[in-house]
């Protein structure tokens, strides 16, 4: 993993992490949810500083592995990537939201969105 990826990943971690409403960066909705195999499901990450512009996401599988999934800066930005069988699509909704669509789920995992004032992929 590079050293930009993960600290964005650990800022966007501790940003999910801290308890108060007025601490957070971003909130996830829904906050937990399982999905069967044959089920989409959709959660949505809405950004609460708008200095950190650019919203990621990231899976963690059972092993505890974090995989990044993508990143978005502009709305309107969409994409479906396929990882390990499960399909993830994303759209940069507004400025200050971002969906994912999971399909297909193979295995269990933990989605985290998180939040940057940059790239994470330079």
């Amino acid at each position: 993993m590079e050293l930009l990826q993960l600290l964005s990943l650990l800022i966007g971690l501790l940003a999910t992490a801290l308890s108060g409403a007025t601490g957070r960066l971003v909130e996830q909705s829904p906050p937990s949810f399982m999905v069967r195999p044959e089920v989409s499901q959709s959660v949505t990450c809405t950004l609460k500083d708008t200095t950190y512009f650019s919203m990621s996401w990231y899976w963690q599988d059972a092993q505890g592995h974090l995989h990044f999934l993508v990143q978005s800066g502009t709305k309107g930005d969409k994409e479906e990537i396929i990882q390990e069988g499960t399909s993830y699509r994303y759209e940069r909704v507004s400025n200050t939201e971002l969906r994912l669509e999971m399909q297909n789920v193979t295995q269990s995992q933990t989605i985290y969105c998180t939040c940057s004032k940059g790239t994470v992929r330079d």
